[in-house]
């Protein structure tokens, strides 16, 4: 047998030793499935990017017309988790800071009417928003989980040429909640501000997953994105 037959019949064999190996544990847990061959081999399936951002200096900023958060900081948390999500999966080259979008809409405001979205990118020099709006954010329980849960509507726009990108119409809902939160966490203050925190930050998460591949929740669960 030449050498390259015999690598490729050695990794097939420890390929299927690892799968009867897991069967086993499984079994012998008292286990009633088994995970896909796939699953095991692989890791879980991968859920694609809804939208491919382009290479380009991007800014986040999040919109609360309705005021549904109690504190400026969750805006400026919920866009830098973007940010930091985009880049650590290399999806753009360069973020602007929320905080600065932040600070920036605030002087635009007091000086003058309400300024454009556009406007406020090219004053920061972005090619590109991705713009979020606040539909919910709740603590006191979600409609589905039963926990803090915050509903976002997503767009993205092309500031160098004055378009939109995506979607071609309305906008993208992404629902984000917390599980196995305390209900007596959010009775205090310091409780409230933890938990507001911590849902801005998974909020942040799952809109930047809308612009790469991921691990899907579970194995064929939902995505927790909203058409």
């Amino acid at each position: 047998m030449n050498q390259s037959r015999k690598k490729f019949f050695q990794k097939q064999y420890r390929a299927t030793a690892i799968v009867v190996m897991c069967a086993a544990v499984l079994l012998a847990a008292g286990c009633n499935y088994l995970l896909p061959a796939d699953y095991i081999l692989e890791g879980p399936p991968k859920a694609p990017a809804a939208f491919e951002l382009p290479s380009k200096r991007t800014v986040v900023i999040v919109d609360d017309k309705i005021n549904r958060m109690p504190r400026v900081a969750l805006r400026v948390g919920i866009g830098d988790s973007v940010g930091t999500h985009l880049l650590e999966n290399n999806v753009v080259p360069e973020t602007i800071t929320t905080r600065d979008a932040v600070a920036l809409i605030r002087r635009m405001d007091a000086a003058s009417k309400p300024v454009s979205i556009q406007r406020i990118c090219e004053s920061l020099g972005a090619e590109q928003v991705v713009y979020v709006e606040i539909d919910e954010f709740n603590l006191s329980g979600g409609r589905d989980e039963g926990g803090p849960e915050a509903v976002a509507l997503i767009k993205v726009l092309d500031i160098t040429n004055g378009s939109r990108l995506w979607p071609t119409a309305g906008s993208e809902a992404v629902q984000s909640s917390l599980q196995d939160i305390n209900p007596s966490l959010i009775t205090t203050s310091a409780g409230r501000r933890e938990v507001e925190d911590k849902l801005a930050e998974k909020l942040g998460e799952d809109i930047a997953k809308l612009f790469y591949a991921h691990e899907r929740r579970e194995l064929g669960g939902r995505l927790g994105v909203k058409k």
